[in-house]
């Protein structure tokens, strides 16, 4: 790796600046593994990956992934709590007290065990991984976790040891694409918008974190800083912490109506959410335009540009992000909007236009960047749904270890005001984990309700 690219440093930026904690993915097993068996797990799937040994640091005068000098040992990436579940109290816990510090040399990831000793969960900064990645973890643990011995005896439960030859995190291949003419056209202005900036004109804030018009929906009870950061400058992390569950019979109900729909689950959760806004108090409010946000996986992409094998992108942060915009005035059911989402988000899907856009970011002051983000007033969009899609972790039934279920949330942040995080599991169906801001639980108290009786209603299998 030569440098951090522009995605990477605005990761690094927002974790160096307190802004972002962690995200979470949690599995939970059919039974108790041992000690031994934990150990043999994680000193497999450790040496895989090499995003899994390395650290931040500054080699050159720019930013790099290194691998580790030191050996780790089980208790330097787990830790066994004494928490009974991922409630909302747990939640917001792990996200005021789970963080990783750059240059530390040590993992910028960790696994807390719960009391039940079933519960795992992988806590990660965004900088290595991303959702998918965080999967694709579970899956190699869930393998090796099959293959281990409960005889086994390793007393000094070393798991990462370094290596001259160990390889090394690659440059992030958004570096590696070929930049369109219009992206090129795109370039040109964004750097004679930094060449303005030198005379101490600021047209680059503007251009890259705008404010929200007179038209878009927000609510008046939610600004910056006060409604994102305590008086000390530390992000709250007190949100209200909703989980939604359906279960796999449901479930299943669910996606065929979908499917009759032809429109995906993550288009009918936009949907959904979009609609139960309507319900929001007119007095709570301002603007009608509701922007929803949606992290989409550039994997796809990134392999056909580039010729890449699947493998190459396994493990790293390759997401990309479309906007969706949808008026709380607007009339239709909930089948018709996200229909019309399918359609924009089918337009932007395919389009390099996302990746040029993250790769401006190699042409402005990150730090700056991300500085103006937390300076602004609102945050990006009003929700975000991302949905890590249907997940078996390479086991199954017939496995000694299988996952019996799944959670996937993030921390309050800079970009949306609700969040909603979703994973689906064969034998624990869906689970999609709603988290927004203490002070809007009145006013979005209706919102919760709605989307709860919808989905309960729409995934009923007595419905037609």
């Amino acid at each position: 790796m030569k440098s951090l690219s522009g995605l990477e440093e605005f990761f690094y930026y927002r974790s160096k600046q307190g802004l972002h904690s962690c995200f979470v993915v949690a599995i939970t097993l059919n039974k108790s593994p041992t000690r031994s068996e934990i150990v043999q797990a994680v000193r497999a799937v450790v040496p895989e990956y090499p995003q899994l040994y390395s650290d931040v640091v500054t080699r050159n005068g720019s930013l790099v992934l290194e691998p580790l000098q030191s050996t780790l040992v089980l208790s330097d990436v787990v830790e066994f709590t004494e928490m009974e579940s991922l409630d909302e109290e747990h939640s917001n816990k792990i996200f005021k007290e789970v963080t990783f510090v750059y240059g530390a040399e040590k993992p910028l990831w960790k696994v807390l065990i719960l009391k039940d000793q079933r519960t795992f969960v992988l806590c990660s900064d965004h900088l290595i991984l991303d959702g998918l990645s965080a999967t694709v973890f579970w899956g190699s643990f869930m393998r090796s976790l099959n293959a281990s011995h409960a005889d086994s005896t390793f007393p000094d439960e070393v798991v990462f040891k370094p290596s001259p030859n160990i390889a090394h995190v690659p440059q992030h291949p958004y570096s590696r694409i070929p930049v369109s003419i219009s992206g090129l056209l795109l370039r040109i202005v964004v750097r004679i918008l930094v060449l303005i900036s030198l005379l101490g004109i600021d047209l680059i804030g503007p251009v890259f974190v705008p404010e929200l018009g007179s038209e878009d929906f927000k609510f008046l009870h939610y600004r910056f800083p006060d409604g994102l950061l305590t008086s000390d400058g530390s992000v709250r992390n007190d949100n209200c912490q909703l989980k939604i569950k359906v279960p796999p019979n449901n479930l299943r109900a669910l996606l065929r109506r979908c499917k009759e729909k032809k429109v995906s689950l993550s288009v009918f959760l936009l949907a959904v959410i979009a609609h139960s806004l309507k319900l929001v108090g007119t007095d709570c409010v301002e603007g009608s335009r509701i922007k929803a946000s949606v992290p989409m996986n550039a994997r796809p992409l990134i392999q056909e540009i580039l010729s890449m094998k699947p493998e190459a992108v396994e493990i790293g942060n390759f997401i990309t992000g479309a906007t969706l915009e949808y008026d709380r005035t607007s009339g239709g059911d909930i089948w018709q909007t996200a229909t019309k989402f399918r359609e924009d988000l089918l337009s932007q899907k395919n389009s390099r236009s996302s990746i040029e856009s993250a790769k401006l970011l190699e042409l402005v002051d990150v730090e700056a960047f991300v500085e103006r983000k937390k300076n602004a007033r609102y945050p990006d969009s009003t929700f975000e749904v991302t949905n890590l899609g249907f997940q078996s972790f390479d086991c199954g039934e017939d496995d000694r270890y299988y996952v019996q279920d799944s959670i996937f949330n993030n921390p309050q942040g800079l970009g949306d005001v609700l969040s909603c995080g979703c994973v689906a599991t064969p034998v624990g169906g869906l689970n999609c984990s709603i988290n927004f801001p203490k002070v809007l639980s009145s006013e979005l108290r209706a919102s919760i309700e709605y989307i709860e009786r919808t989905l309960g209603s729409l995934s009923s299998t007595g419905s037609p």
